[in-house]
């Protein structure tokens, strides 16, 4: 089992940059997460509030609940993955570790030849 280190927003931004999002309102969470009876870890919250919808290095897609922006979660949620594999990691571990090069179930190796980036989604 992996030691927990606090991953923070600081840690993320270090290596993608500013966000430009910058979401405050909880109500979109809130609103999905009682809709589909689940709750989002609060770093993967944090860090979607930052970017937004985004996709990072063109391989890993963030989307932003909030209905009325042009790429919703809420309005993309599909659930016909027929396995889930746990990792004992928040995702603002796994992410850090994603945009460090380490194989945690998406190589970025080669996809971010200059570093980590994102842009927000078309």
């Amino acid at each position: 089992m992996r030691n927990p280190v606090a991953v923070t927003l600081a840690d993320i931004r270090s290596l993608l940059g500013e966000p430009r999002f910058n979401w405050d309102d909880p109500a979109p969470w809130e609103d999905l997460e009682r809709e589909l009876g689940v709750a989002f870890p609060a770093d993967f919250r944090e860090i979607v509030d930052a970017y937004g919808s985004v996709t990072i290095n063109g391989q890993l897609y963030l989307k932003h609940p909030a209905r009325h922006l042009l790429h919703s979660l809420s309005d993309a949620m599909e659930f016909d993955s027929p396995a889930w594999t746990l990792y004992e990691m928040t995702f603002g571990e796994w992410l850090l570790d994603y945009l460090r090069g380490r194989d945690v179930t998406l190589c970025v190796r080669g996809r971010a030849p200059a570093g980590p980036f994102w842009e927000f989604l078309p």
